[in-house]
């Protein structure tokens, strides 16, 4: 009889034991967006290609529309450890990789093209590296298009039209400078800003297509779009090093190849959308300003450039004589 009940007591520790080896490790992404942004879609790619790679091993949860906190608040949970992974923009990011400054430096990318072809060529190697330093690994990049001003109150065609407008800016220091520059008034906020924009605490916001279109910003009271294209928004694929590091080898080049087809798939919906996006926004009454002032607005933006650190000067002339090649 207590031959019997041993040897059930061991089978039911073997199981345990078997699915304990079995569970799949939690990989935790957090974005701001809600689901119909490209953030949290390129997060369900990569869940989906991960588990291609190594079918079971890893469990993806993505947590979206800031259930974690904003961007800066994500990046240092992924300092800590306590949450892996995010896809977020680059702009918060230069808090803690200063030299990312130079993906945000106003209009030194001319096309999609070009920015593919210097981040995935040697200048995007190079910034990858330096998230190291901070805790990061830089899996890859994407993008969420060129970033645009939008506002409630009047069009803006030249700079001077956008003397005194509350612009809610993400919480970079690179930005704000920009909007300084332009002669608005820059707000740091986190996302979203629908209520705020809504109830007038801002008049605008700067943002790619993708983001006034998903976001619904017309029912804000979003009637005035300009296509200044100041910013390439870069988005990245970012995870705690220390996690990373300890995967076996196997499994980390899973990580990063399941990233780079995440960020393809990522980068081609923003392109293929944006026009009809575009479209959809016109004719849902936002005023499209298509032929703003740009050599005004990069006249009055040129000092942020001038005045960034020689690391970020050097990075910029890499990214234009990428672009004239």
């Amino acid at each position: 009889m207590k031959k019997g009940i041993f040897f059930i007591l061991f089978v039911f520790a073997m199981l345990i034991h078997g699915s304990i080896l079995s569970a799949a490790t939690t990989v935790n992404i957090a974005t701001v967006t809600n689901p119909d942004f490209v953030h949290v879609k390129a997060a369900n790619w990569f869940g989906e290609e991960l588990n291609q790679r190594l079918p079971g091993k890893y469990a993806v949860a993505v947590h979206h529309s800031g259930a974690l906190g904003s961007e800066t608040q994500v990046l240092q949970q992924i300092q800590l450890g306590t949450t892996q992974m995010s896809i977020c923009t680059t702009g918060p990011v230069e808090t803690f990789v200063p030299e990312i400054k130079a993906l945000e430096m106003p209009f030194i990318f001319p096309s999609y093209e070009v920015a593919d072809k210097v981040l995935d060529g040697a200048v995007g190697k190079e910034l990858a590296r330096k998230f190291e330093k901070a805790g990061f690994v830089a899996l890859h990049f994407l993008d969420n298009g060129f970033r645009d001003l939008t506002n409630g109150k009047r069009p803006v065609k030249t700079p001077a039209d956008a003397k005194g407008l509350k612009i809610r800016t993400m919480e970079s220091p690179t930005h704000l400078a920009i909007w300084r520059a332009i002669g608005a008034n820059p707000t740091p906020m986190a996302w979203p800003i629908f209520t705020a924009l809504q109830q007038g605490v801002i008049d605008g916001q700067e943002n790619p297509i993708a983001v006034i279109y998903a976001a619904k910003l017309i029912e804000a009271g979003q009637k005035y779009l300009t296509l200044s294209r100041h910013v390439y928004s870069a988005l990245v694929i970012v995870a705690n090093k220390g996690f990373i590091d300890a995967l076996p080898e196997t499994d980390r080049k899973a990580f990063f190849d399941a990233a780079r087809v995440a960020s393809l798939k990522g980068r081609a919906f923003i392109r293929e959308n944006e026009a009809g996006q575009l479209t959809k926004l016109e004719a849902a009454g936002m005023q499209v300003e298509a032929n703003p002032d740009i050599q005004a607005f990069q006249k009055a933006t040129a000092p942020v450039i001038e005045g960034a650190p020689a690391e970020v000067k050097k990075l910029v002339q890499e990214i234009r004589a990428a672009s004239a090649r």
